[in-house]
């Protein structure tokens, strides 16, 4: 699948891809793909808590020579690969237990059975003369096949044991796996989060044609509002408008921070009308909202949000929503900000005409 690029996504790569040069010139990282991933990745704020080890690395002054970025790497990357490998294995391991829990169960049954069967003829054999080395043959029979029966019980109580251990297991890394797809301050969706729903929730169109709603929003003037208050006051306000989006969302769809102060709604099996049904309520209640300082009770007045929506259509890529969701969204902002704006109005703009943040 091609990747389509905005104008905006463009220069945003351009000047991050300058910043995390500028940073691993300062302290002397050499520029090797692992090194520039890494860097490129802090100054985008793409992983907070990679952000939040290398902004306590630098206060404490630690050279980035390149053992602690290897292990930076190692940590941040590598890890995310070797933790789906475990997952998937100890899936498949747990299914393949539950078989031969399941072939153990019915071996004892048929144990059981046979048992069962042998006492039943021995009682018969009393009716006749000179059965009594037979029935002595059988007795040694059923000890034995009792014997068997008794281990295989145990076997499958430690078998079963096992099997709710590795489920345990099991739910820790999958746990574990949910928080690497989680963003660490508004506690939503990360862009992983997002990049997987969408292609999952493309696919379901393709095989089902199931409709699916594109929500794009960012907040208005937020660099602004972090340079006059604070990255502190602005995280405040990712976590409020991140909240309202979870709120208004229910058990519609899936919403993901998709970088920085941009966020993502998708709706799943929603037409366009209900798309733009939600993000003009989430703009409503946003617009609407007091933003204050909750240690020192300082107002700081209200915040705005402006939305771009748009739908899933038959020959179209996942990319292609995306960039259309986007489209509209900068056309709410070149609009005047805090409006939703669709792929309708998108259609109204005269062909050429260029649409600016």
């Amino acid at each position: 699948m091609t990747k389509f690029l905005s104008d905006n996504d463009k220069e945003f790569i351009w000047q991050n891809s300058g910043n995390a040069i500028g940073m691993m010139t300062e302290y002397q990282v050499v520029p090797t793909p692992k090194n520039y991933h890494l860097w490129f990745t802090h100054t985008a704020q793409s992983d907070l808590n990679l952000s939040k080890v290398i902004d306590n690395m630098i206060a404490k002054n630690m050279p980035f020579n390149e053992e602690l970025n290897d292990k930076l790497y190692e940590k941040f990357f590598s890890a995310e690969k070797e933790l789906k490998a475990v997952v998937e294995t100890g899936a498949k391991f747990q299914q393949e237990l539950a078989k031969i829990v399941s072939a153990i169960k019915e071996a004892g049954d048929d144990t059981a059975e046979h048992t069962e069967a042998l006492v039943s003829h021995m009682d018969k054999l009393a009716d006749f003369e000179g059965a009594s080395e037979l029935r002595d043959i059988i007795e040694v029979v059923i000890a034995d096949t009792d014997k068997i029966k008794k281990r295989s019980q145990q076997l499958e109580t430690k078998l079963e044991e096992s099997s709710m251990k590795i489920e345990g297991l099991q739910t820790n890394l999958e746990n574990a796996r949910l928080e690497s797809r989680t963003d660490a301050l508004t506690n939503i969706g990360n862009r992983k989060y997002f990049e997987e729903k969408i292609a999952e929730y493309h696919q379901n169109f393709a095989k089902m044609s199931h409709d699916l709603c594109l929500i794009l929003c960012d907040i208005d003037f937020f660099k602004k509002f972090n340079d006059n208050y604070g990255h502190q006051i602005g995280d405040q306000v990712l976590k409020v408008v991140a909240h309202v989006i979870k709120k208004e969302l229910g058990l519609q769809g899936s919403a993901a921070r998709y970088g920085g102060e941009e966020f993502a709604v998708l709706l799943p099996k929603a037409k366009l009308a209900e798309g733009i049904e939600l993000a003009e309520r989430i703009r409503t209640v946003i617009s609407q909202r007091i933003i204050k300082n909750k240690t020192t009770g300082a107002n700081f007045g209200r915040i705005t949000m402006s939305f771009g929506v748009a739908n899933l259509h038959r020959d179209i890529s996942a990319d292609d929503l995306i960039q259309k969701a986007d489209s509209a969204l900068y056309l709410a902002k070149s609009s005047g900000r805090n409006m939703v704006q669709s792929e309708m109005e998108l259609d109204q703009v005269v062909s050429g005409d260029s649409i600016s943040a």
